[in-house]
């Protein structure tokens, strides 16, 4: 259901960042797994996970999880990332944070971040009260953070979001790339610095004045991608708003039917 409050000329949405403490086959993986990072996409036939673990030996447990719980296909793999499909499942119970979302007329923005043992979500929402319906419905599941809440009068902030539109190193060029890695790993940066520019500059075959100039461009590349990001951060509360379960309910780990998705 789309509530018809979307449609409306200058009708602002809600932009939320919400972490669920979730037990549900994937984020049973997660839990196993926590320094592995988990990123999710679905198409509507099939989910897509990207694996970015700490370790090669992690990253092929991880692997092996997947393949074994959901059937899931290694589409590529690059040192300890990995790429995998998983194809059309259901499982009865307990419910997905996506179908609960639906049926409150709020909208997923992917991908959804399995790190830790939790769930993380970007949910757009046309209003707080389909917001806090949904809020109210995900904690019948487990514990809620409320990382980030903010109303857009416009959809920009969706749109212009770097997640969303480009990647944070998008522009950089590798003379830029590694003048900032010098520059850090020489303590160029450091409060106080431990070094000077032209022995950094040095060290990279470059003079003073062309270090600092490609130093510079990278630095507001690096800003100029992020600004989106950094300006929505000022709306998030300095702590996160930990809402505790208004239940107890643990599900039990099951592996997922193959079949049509019911979510």
């Amino acid at each position: 259901m789309i509530s018809r409050r979307a449609h409306g000329r200058g009708v602002p949405v809600v932009d939320a960042r919400v972490r669920v403490h979730h037990p549900c086959p994937y984020c049973d993986i997660s839990v196993e797994f926590r320094r592995s990072l988990l990123l999710l996409w679905c198409d509507n036939r099939r989910d897509v996970f990207l694996v970015s673990a700490p370790d090669a030996a992690e990253q092929r447990a991880v692997v092996a999880a997947l393949r074994d719980s959901f059937h899931a296909a290694t589409l590529a793999a690059d040192g300890n990332d990995a790429l995998l499909a998983v194809p059309d499942f259901e499982w009865a119970s307990p419910p997905s944070v996506t179908s609960l979302a639906r049926r409150t007329a709020v909208w997923v923005l992917h991908p959804v971040v399995y790190y830790g043992g939790t769930e993380t979500y970007r949910f757009v929402a046309p209003g707080k009260p389909e917001l806090r319906a949904l809020i109210e419905r995900l904690r019948t599941l487990g514990a809620v953070e409320i990382l980030s809440i903010s109303g857009r009068a416009r959809l920009g902030a969706v749109r212009d979001l770097p997640a969303a539109q480009v990647h944070f190193f998008e522009g950089l060029t590798e003379k830029q790339a590694r003048c900032l890695l010098a520059a850090y790993e020489g303590g160029l940066l450091d409060v106080p610095a431990r070094s000077k520019w032209g022995d950094v500059a040095r060290r990279e075959g470059l003079s003073r004045s062309t270090f600092g100039e490609h130093l510079r461009k990278g630095q507001w590349r690096l800003l100029e991608n992020s600004y989106s990001a950094l300006k929505n951060r000022l709306a998030a509360p300095d702590t996160p708003q930990i809402l505790a379960p208004t239940s107890a309910r643990r599900a039990v780990r099951r592996s997922p039917l193959r079949g049509i998705r019911s979510d």
